[in-house]
């Protein structure tokens, strides 16, 4: 409506038109970014049965990709490069001020990742110090004309050979970044436009308990500004970036493991006395216990439950046993050395471990380490005491059940 006034009027007037909503669109735009990612994995490893803890596997860039590779690997240093195209206008002036190679620096984030179904853990990210390229084409080559020889707020860990016209440092916080915002500044900069050669991000994560989380990969998220005043990564006055904002993708794989082994010709299970039939054929003692145990070797990183469905299931919740006319109760237990065994609120390890029907289905966990591979364990089937005396007083009679045990991997 406003264009059908003005058209009206003279061309001119459309022109200004023109060039106002121009200029209002190019306000409006958002500001350029860079994306770049971190990615670690958990993955258990026969050769390393004893890690709980994620690998970071972010691909190398930045600083620690090239030269100072084997530094930042002896020092656990991890680096994101981040593209970079802007200028520093420093003032000259020897006050350690917002004029010279000045980095405020952002405190800790903690990120929320995100399962494809919808599990979340936390990650907390640090940035603990920069890598740092400024350069300037113009100066003179007999004069160093900035003046780095202190260093407040951080650490310079690595540095060039002193260039009038090419500075390079590395430089980490002396709060390691888990604090809250800090300041780190030389003492001055030329009275002189440098370019951001580049721009590289050193820092630290912290991730979750992989053990706690279930299989899938996680993905989350975080933006930085930078620039002057008010950013996230505030390089002082005379700042300036084309693309002032830095998303960083967050992406945690957990590749949980779980395995069983079993003998083949166990399903089905004959239960015998322990010193077999003699006693009770020749003397008509009646056993004390009629077992079988059933082995099978456990593999796995992650907690999983262990429950049974019964075709006979007795008011105690054990399994039972049945001819027909009598029905007893059947004892099983498990046998998983270095696992522990959780239900309702109840914490032991996993010998001799009863399973019942019950409200609570118990879950086990690797006891101490990160992960149990080819453990020998066993499922034990018995029937015990006077339960025996009632099966002997049906001569000729087969006792039989079906009993389901089920391993649900918490995967």
């Amino acid at each position: 409506m406003n264009i059908i006034v003005l058209i009206k009027q003279s061309r001119s007037a459309l022109l200004l038109l023109v060039l106002l909503v121009l200029g209002q669109l190019v306000w409006l735009a958002p500001a350029r970014a860079v994306t770049v990612g971190v990615f670690a994995e958990f993955t258990p490893s026969l050769n390393n049965p004893n890690n709980k803890t994620f690998t970071n596997t972010s691909p190398l860039s930045g600083v620690c990709s090239g030269t100072h590779k084997d530094w930042c690997k002896a020092n656990n240093v991890f680096s994101i490069g981040v593209p970079s195209t802007g200028t520093k206008r420093g003032n000259g002036v020897a006050d350690f001020g917002r004029g010279s190679i000045y980095y405020g620096l952002p405190e800790q984030r903690i990120i929320t990742v995100t399962s494809g179904t919808g599990e979340t853990a936390e990650v907390i990210f640090r940035i603990t110090g920069m890598a740092f390229r400024l350069r300037h084409y113009d100066l003179p080559e007999n004069g160093w004309v900035s003046d780095l020889s202190e260093l407040r707020g951080c650490s310079r860990v690595y540095s060039n050979n002193d260039s009038a016209s090419n500075i390079m440092r590395i430089i980490t916080r002396d709060d390691n970044g888990a604090g809250g915002r800090s300041v780190c500044a030389f003492k001055m900069l030329a009275d002189r436009e440098f370019s951001n050669w580049s721009w590289d991000i050193i820092y630290e994560i912290e991730t979750p308990e992989p053990l706690n989380m279930k299989n899938g990969v996680y993905h989350g998220a975080t933006s930085y500004s930078r620039g002057g005043a008010g950013t996230d990564f505030d390089m002082g006055d005379g700042a300036f970036f084309d693309d002032p904002m830095v998303n960083i993708n967050f992406q945690l794989t957990v590749n949980h493991m779980f395995a069983l082994d079993f003998a083949p010709g166990y399903e089905t299970v004959n239960l015998q006395p322990l010193g077999g039939w003699n006693q009770w054929q020749e003397f008509g003692k009646v056993p004390a216990t009629l077992r079988r145990d059933v082995p099978f070797r456990v593999s796995g990183s992650t907690d999983f439950a262990v429950d049974i469905n019964c075709e006979y299931t007795m008011p105690d919740g054990r399994c039972g046993i049945s001819n027909g006319p009598s029905t007893v109760p059947l004892d099983i237990a498990i046998n998983m050395p270095g696992l522990m065994g959780h239900r309702g609120g109840m914490i032991a390890e996993a010998l001799n471990y009863p399973l019942q029907k019950d409200v609570f289905v118990p879950r086990f966990s690797p006891m101490r380490e990160g992960a149990v591979f080819q453990r020998s364990s066993y499922l034990r089937f018995e029937v015990n005491g006077d339960p025996i005396k009632e099966m002997v007083t049906h001569p000729s009679t087969e006792y039989k059940g079906r009993v389901t045990v089920i391993f649900d991997a918490n995967m």
